[in-house]
């Protein structure tokens, strides 16, 4: 998303790329990933793959995690309090560093796993230089990072159905990625606008899905999800100070984005909202005071999470929404 670093880990990147000049060989151009445009809450999917909801007696559960930069850590608390509470989503939905984390569950690793591949990571190694262009990060080394991530699967074989949110910017719509080659889908969800290099990808020009759908309930919806939790790592915590322009600059666009995303977040079932200041690139302490607080916001909101499962009623389950079509293009809609 749009602030998903801080202004001085922005800047310390920014440095370390120009004074360094690093670079990688890259991965090969395949960008071989597929998704659906989010269109009035119903997907547009041509060439996409949605696999058909299970049969069930029980409601289909979704985990909404939030855009939100190096704050991501405490969505790994949440995955754990859900895990020691016995709540298991049958649906993984995810924007920016929340379609990484939430990629790594439904891939098959535990909290603990992702915890463990989260802080052993080197952040400044996924930045790859590049010196021209709307971004100066690749996004290659990302992209190779996050497929190990998952083991090398596609996104359709993940145990737990799930999804990334990248946002279409030559359409100014969310773009629901639902299949295909993980590492690159995840590299268009997290594209920071400005920071890293959009990713074309079937005519669209995809970027950061914090741009359209910080914390994506309504993908979840149109996923087939009847109930949805969801978390917001970014707008209720410490706000960017107002000391520099630059802080300034990221303040307004913190105010901004929350007040977008507010009535998306507030629409899901239950939402949780650890109160989290993002961690610098390199605070161990930070990272585990992330961890702790989405762990305890999390177990706040059990006895309402349980509260919601007891009492849905289960509607007749039909299929997913009719397809519709894509603004100013002749779709047959």
């Amino acid at each position: 998303m749009k602030a998903s670093l801080s202004g001085r880990s922005m800047l310390m990147l920014f440095m370390v790329c120009l004074i360094a000049a690093c670079s990688t060989a890259g991965l090969p151009a395949r960008n071989n990933f597929s998704g659906s445009l989010l269109i009035d809450g119903r997907l547009q999917h041509p060439g996409s793959i949605l696999s058909p909801l299970p049969t069930t007696t029980r409601p289909q559960v979704a985990l909404v995690l939030g855009g939100g930069g190096l704050r991501g850590y405490a969505h790994i608390g949440v995955l754990q309090a859900l895990e020691d509470a016995g709540i298991r989503p049958d649906i993984v939905v995810g924007t920016s560093i929340g379609s990484i984390i939430g990629a790594a569950y439904a891939s098959g690793n535990s909290p603990s796993q992702i915890w463990h591949l989260a802080t052993t990571l080197r952040v400044l190694s996924l930045a790859d230089l590049s010196m021209s262009g709307p971004g100066f990060v690749r996004g290659n080394a990302l992209a190779l990072w996050a497929d190990n991530l998952v083991g090398g699967k596609v996104i359709e074989r993940f145990p737990v159905r799930f999804a990334a949110v990248a946002t279409a910017l030559n359409l100014s719509l969310p773009y629901v990625i639902t299949a295909g080659d993980a590492g690159q889908g995840l590299r268009a969800s997290a594209a920071i606008p400005g920071v890293f290099l959009p990713v074309e990808n079937n005519g669209l020009t995809l970027v950061d899905g914090g741009v359209s759908a910080l914390v994506p309930v309504r993908a979840a919806r149109a996923l087939g999800a009847d109930v949805v939790i969801a978390v917001d790592i970014y707008c209720h915590g410490q706000q960017y100070p107002m000391n520099s322009a630059l802080s300034m600059l990221l303040r307004v666009s913190q105010a901004q984005s929350c007040l977008l995303a507010s009535s998306e977040a507030d629409s899901a079932d239950v939402l949780v909202t650890p109160a989290v200041k993002p961690a610098g690139i390199n605070d161990a302490k930070a990272r585990e005071t992330a961890r702790r607080l989405g762990y305890q916001a999390a177990v706040e909101k059990l006895p309402a999470i349980r509260s919601v499962l007891r009492h849905f009623r289960l509607p007749e389950r039909g299929a997913l929404p009719a397809p519709v079509g894509v603004p100013g293009k002749n779709s047959g809609a």
